[in-house]
């Protein structure tokens, strides 16, 4: 009889430590259930969301619960699953404007040939540069050549009156009539004597895409009614 108090006594001891573990282990049962149902319901919309709407449709589904628990990750995933447009391409364009935001250049391009004793042809008017047409177009292999004045040697300020201020890394766009661009990036400027400039090697179709901008420089001699010196500024397609 003395026992049975305490095999009592031990019974209720098993309830009493039990039912709280019991209570603890169904509520983390009924958590890891739910969490998979929540899951495979995510994958489920997943996959009909990337059948209807495309492959970024993950982001749609998923960003507002990322952006609750951590804001911040909203962001990263944007940069992970949205596009973003890519730079330009390296398909040669017919240029209409040049951009040189270093020195405020945004002129509209003529085209030119040769003049009659052989040389590159100038734009008609200060305000312009002129693209050599019988070379290379920006974009493609070899160097597109573009002129423009620097003053008329009195008052009247050219297209390149402040060429000579370009530094290496500064950029230089090209835009077509449509609105395409090319950017490039300055790579080498040099003053040569106006008796061996432009080059024959400037006008080079093959090799690195390649701007390359020329305007007169140095100091103007009356009777050949020209500077002596030419300024050369080369840029490699960025």
């Amino acid at each position: 009889m003395s026992e049975k108090p305490l095999l009592l006594y031990s019974a209720k001891s098993v309830v009493v430590v039990q039912t709280p573990r019991r209570n603890w282990l169904r509520v983390v049962a009924i958590t890891i259930g739910f969490f998979v149902v929540l899951v495979g319901a995510a994958n489920i919309a997943t996959r009909v969301a990337h059948a209807t709407l495309g492959a970024n449709a993950s982001f749609d589904i998923f960003a507002p619960a990322i952006a609750i628990t951590d804001p911040s990750a909203l962001s990263a995933l944007k940069t992970t699953h949205v596009p973003t447009e890519t730079s330009a391409t390296t398909t040669p364009i017919i240029p209409a404007r040049l951009i040189i935001p270093s020195i405020g250049v945004n002129a509209n391009v003529e085209q030119v040939g040769k003049k009659a004793d052989g040389s590159m042809g100038t734009p008609q008017t200060f305000g312009d540069v002129a693209w050599y047409a019988l070379g290379s177009k920006p974009g493609a292999d070899g160097n597109a050549v573009i002129d423009g004045h620097v003053d008329n040697a009195l008052t009247t300020a050219g297209v390149f009156m402040h060429l000579s201020q370009v530094h290496l890394g500064d950029t230089i766009t090209v835009a077509d009539a449509s609105g395409a661009t090319r950017t490039f990036v300055v790579q080498n400027i040099q003053e040569v004597s106006a008796d061996t400039a432009p080059d024959a090697s400037i006008f080079t179709t093959t090799g690195p895409s390649r701007l390359v901008l020329i305007t007169c420089d140095g100091d103007w001699v009356p009777a050949a009614k020209s500077f002596n010196e030419r300024l050369e500024v080369f840029a490699t397609l960025q």
